[in-house]
């Protein structure tokens, strides 16, 4: 069994009574939702309920899916001995086939090699991008400090490195000496993805989720510099909420108690 493009797959397989046809017919394929197009939104759940019989046994089933301009692939191919047969599918629709298609078909083949078949083809809806929001001048301090060392993204509020886990976001990482370490962590669980070539300045929700789910996630981002560009996914939330941030300046004195990072935050 094999997923794709963040499909999964429930299987049950119950045995069914076949009706009686021409002694040469094809197995029976049918398929619920029964519209040829289906039209859906990332992060929808469709139900394909399939049933199969057939007069004579059956020798397997299988699923192909085809996205646009690409080879179709098998995701299911299961052997069946009986004359009929009950499936549950389940296709999840996922961010990166957002305004794009893709066509599924359903085939059933006998012991003789007779093979029925039903396609039906699903339109993943391009979301309505957002523009995020700017909020400036945020600062945030070394660990070394006794000055907040870390940052709530959800509430745009410094934190301790002594307060719930979930409430910090982002976390200097400094830990040894006065020298700032320029690199964050995120005891929330979330990661960061360093994205440079972002259009920070045209940003939205739906570029922002591309970029990041595009990226390489890191659960340390280190070497941070000024106008470095940072895009994390909070780990502190149950839903998936995006961030971008822009480091806009990186103070690091003799010392300890006074060096910090100022960044912008962006989100919806």
């Amino acid at each position: 069994m094999k997923t794709l493009l963040g499909t999964f797959i429930c299987l049950t397989v119950i045995l069914a009574s076949s009706c009686r046809r021409d002694k040469d017919s094809v197995p029976h394929v049918t398929v619920v939702p029964t519209p040829l197009y289906i039209y859906g939104s990332v992060g929808d759940l469709i139900n394909f309920n399939i049933t199969v019989d057939s007069d004579k046994r059956l020798s397997k089933f299988y699923i192909s899916q085809q996205p646009d301009n690409q080879v179709p692939v098998t995701v299911l191919d299961t052997a069946i001995t009986t004359k009929g047969v009950q499936f549950v599918y389940y296709y999840r629709m996922p961010a990166n086939m957002a305004g794009k298609s893709i066509i599924f078909e359903f085939k059933a083949e006998d012991e003789d090699g007779n093979v029925g078949k039903q396609v039906r083809r699903v339109f993943i809806a391009a979301p309505t991008a957002v523009t995020l929001t700017e909020t400036t001048g945020h600062r945030m301090y070394s660990n070394l400090s006794a000055n907040p060392d870390a940052y709530d993204l959800e509430t745009n509020t410094p934190q301790a490195s002594t307060v719930d886990t979930t409430l910090r976001d982002i976390q200097d990482n400094s830990g040894i000496d006065t020298v700032l370490s320029k690199s964050w962590i995120s005891p929330a669980g979330g990661q960061f993805v360093k994205a440079n070539g972002y259009d920070y300045a045209n940003a939205s929700d739906v570029t922002a989720t591309s970029a990041y789910t595009g990226g390489l996630m890191l659960s340390q981002v280190s070497g941070l510099a000024v106008n470095d560009i940072l895009i994390t996914k909070l780990g502190g939330t149950s839903s998936d909420k995006y961030v971008v941030l822009r480091i806009t300046n990186i103070i690091d004195q003799p010392g300890k108690n006074n060096d910090y990072y100022e960044f912008s935050i962006k989100k919806k």
